[in-house]
């Protein structure tokens, strides 16, 4: 029997209905494996929270570093995990059909490592589920032992993020008392939001001034800005513009009387439509028009692509491949192309978009000519944008004359700029200002010689103000990910994340937002996104003890050596290695340093030596203020469970010292004697039962 693992339902059917009479075919449904729990790497002898039955986190038992990683089937699975195990007994040939990324191959890996399988498998990489390119594809199959190395990338930073955030979040919340998770894109990304924050919100708006002259010409009028000669003198800031408004007014009332044109320019230029989208490129230009979250882009794109009516959406290439230029006409035919513009489509045209070299794992975002029907308004809008994007690669380009001029009026010197449109082209598809990655196109400037006399008709001095950056938006803040370069000041570090993919990948960038969402890091107000008081707790700590976390250049290294574990120059184990090294000794730092300066929105003391009388061993307390009722205080231990919450009530504080605990001891296993333990009836019972409320929210 020849069996296909596809990756999730939807590929499954796409496959069947075209080699269905061929191959047996199943699916799983994402990831069915995972990495196990801290717990299964943990001592027996570790308290167990009995409400969770999971152990307790403890200082003692930080850092957390596999030896032998283990990986469990995800409790929904089981059956279908099942079910594909017993396919695996009497299958001759596997045909791994998962996604065409690293996640994909090493979903599809795992299953057959789990059972052990040892026959032949083979690799079937679909960028479309029509039926063409299904077709196409199987009849490429490759050896599937040739993308190990991508299955290895996968794992790796699986395991990468598993070592950070197990033992990172732990350690920052058992320092703070409450709860912070740090994350090796999570948290760098978070900073970029948190600086920007800072940036506006400490900027200082400065006056300067703009100078006009309203310009009359035989052909028309037109207005032209001033060009000192210099701009050097005290009037002027750092930047070269005007910051004293006398002499804006003394320049503008220049701006009359006879002049002539110094210098006439006029050059036919061509402009080719945008390349098509990637993920991020799309992200970026729904979110500004349609107000779209990174992840509603990206669930909406794997809905048309599972739709069969475009293809495979977690692609950060802009690039398509040259051998497909030949399947232009048949995906043109579909889309629905209006009378008046279908005659300038050339299915021939080679945009500069066709470049097999510069295409990656997969290629852009396009359309497979498939019915695109019943759609919802999101589905519809992102399948116009993408259909949008493919049909201006075939129309002619846009021409146009860039014209620019220079006069000379009233003793000083005036530019202006503008363009002549020869004819529309491509931009005929677009309507004026739908396009987020066009410019607004320049006024239109008559056609002068120099020599050619002008009348100045005043000057007019505009007043202007410096301004901040703007807020992030998912899309803006997708595509900082992705440029991550730009955001860095070192020159050698800047060259090389130049050369990258940025900061996370397509396919968790989305993903990475809605997680500093969750985590109550960032708020989206609209279409922008704030950085909460929790959020820049972290970063500012971060900075100040563990600036690497926080540092983009950290994670693009490591993406990068995920690369080279992806194209086989590095190994797995070497990269997990690394990983592991650095954990170990930013675990005792955040577990140290953290103590006291971790909060957000609370008042504390500073962290003292106290041991928890509770939990002993490496435990400290931290004494708190009480917020209702000043100059009381009270002590607490930040052991929580894994839920987050608190395993020992808070105790009272006696002249700056921890005393006795204001309700039970939670504990597990045989009951001990406690001399701190307070039980029995009455007021005791009633203290009990209000911590015991508090802790289902956290710590104080």
């Amino acid at each position: 029997m020849k069996l296909v693992i596809a990756e999730k339902p939807s590929m499954a059917r796409a496959i069947k209905d075209v080699v269905g009479r061929e191959y047996e075919v199943t699916n799983a449904f994402g990831h069915i494996l995972e990495l196990a729990e801290p717990d299964d790497y943990l001592s027996d002898s570790v308290p167990l929270n009995p409400k969770t039955g999971r152990k307790i986190w403890r200082d003692r038992d930080l850092p957390i570093i596999p030896v032998n990683w283990k990986q469990i089937p995800k409790r929904e699975a089981k059956d279908q995990l099942r079910k594909i195990g017993d396919l695996l007994k009497k299958a001759d040939l596997v045909v791994n059909a998962g996604d065409p990324d690293r996640e994909g191959q090493l979903l599809i890996d795992e299953i057959l490592e789990h059972f052990g399988y040892r026959g032949r498998v083979e690799r079937v990489w679909l960028s479309a589920l029509d039926p063409v390119s299904i077709e196409k594809a199987f009849r490429n199959l490759r050896d599937n032992r040739s993308f190990k190395p991508l299955s290895d990338a996968a794992m790796g930073r699986s395991r990468a993020d598993w070592l950070v955030g197990m033992n990172f979040t732990r350690a920052s919340t058992l320092s703070a008392g409450t709860f912070y998770s740090i994350g090796r894109v999570q948290t760098p990304t978070l900073a970029l939001v948190v600086r920007r924050d800072r940036t506006i919100e400490n900027f200082v708006p400065r006056d300067y001034f703009d100078v006009l002259a309203h310009v009359r010409h035989e052909k028309g009028a037109f207005a032209a800005r001033w060009k000192p000669a210099s701009t050097d003198g005290p009037g002027f800031d750092e930047e070269g513009r005007i910051k004293d408004r006398r002499l804006a007014e003394a320049i503008a009332a220049r701006a009359t009387g006879p002049g002539k044109i110094s210098r006439f320019d006029k050059k036919e230029q061509k402009q080719q439509a945008p390349l098509p989208y990637n993920l991020s490129a799309l992200q970026k230009a729904a979110s500004a028009r349609y107000g779209l979250s990174a992840e509603e882009v990206l669930e909406t794109c794997q809905s048309l692509y599972e739709k069969k009516i475009t293809t495979y959406p977690r692609t950060d290439c802009r690039y398509l491949p040259e051998e497909q230029l030949g399947d232009a006409a048949r995906i043109l035919k579909g889309l629905g192309i209006s009378p008046t513009l279908r005659a300038q489509v050339d299915p021939g045209r080679k945009h500069a978009a066709w470049n097999t070299a510069k295409v990656t794992a997969h290629h852009a975002i396009i359309p497979t000519g498939e019915s695109a029907t019943g759609l919802s308004d999101r589905e519809q809008k992102l399948y116009d944008m993408i259909r949008t994007s493919y049909i201006a690669l075939f129309l002619p380009e846009y021409r146009f004359y860039a014209v620019s001029l220079a006069l000379e009026l009233g003793g000083e010197t005036w530019t202006a700029s503008g363009r002549q449109e020869i004819a529309s082209g491509w931009k005929a598809l677009y309507e004026q200002g739908s396009d987020e990655e066009e410019p607004e196109d320049a006024p239109p400037l008559p056609d002068c010689r120099v020599g050619d006399p002008v009348a100045g008709q005043g000057g007019e001095v505009i007043s202007r103000q410096t301004r901040p950056p703007g807020r992030f938006t998912d899309g803006t803040l997708v595509e900082a990910m992705s440029n991550i370069h730009k955001f860095v000041e070192d020159p050698e570090a800047k060259k090389r994340l130049k050369e990258t993919s940025g900061i996370g990948t397509e396919a968790t960038r989305a993903a990475i937002l809605e997680t500093l969402v969750a985590r109550g890091y960032i708020v989206r107000k609209g279409k922008q996104i704030l950085s909460t008081e929790k959020g820049r707790s972290l970063v500012g700590f971060l900075e100040a003890t563990l600036p690497d976390l926080v540092d983009p250049v950290t994670t693009a290294r490591w993406e990068d050596s995920l690369s080279e574990v992806a194209e086989g120059s590095r190994s797995m184990d070497d990269f997990v290695g690394g990983i592991a090294g650095l954990v170990r000794s930013h675990t005792a730092i955040l577990l140290t340093k953290g103590r006291g300066q971790l909060v957000a929105g609370k008042k504390t003391s500073d962290r003292s030596q106290f041991v928890c009388p509770l939990c002993g061993g490496e435990t400290f307390l931290v004494r708190w203020e009480s917020r209702k009722k000043k100059g009381f205080f009270f002590w607490i231990c930040p052991n929580k469970d894994a839920s987050g919450t608190p395993i020992h009530p808070p105790l009272s504080d006696e002249n700056g010292k921890p005393g006795k605990p204001f309700g039970e001891v939670r504990s597990s296993g045989p009951k001990t004697a406690n001399p701190h333990s307070r039980t029995g009836t009455g007021k005791g019972q009633s203290k009990t039962r209000a911590w015991s409320s508090r802790s289902k929210r956290g710590s104080r």
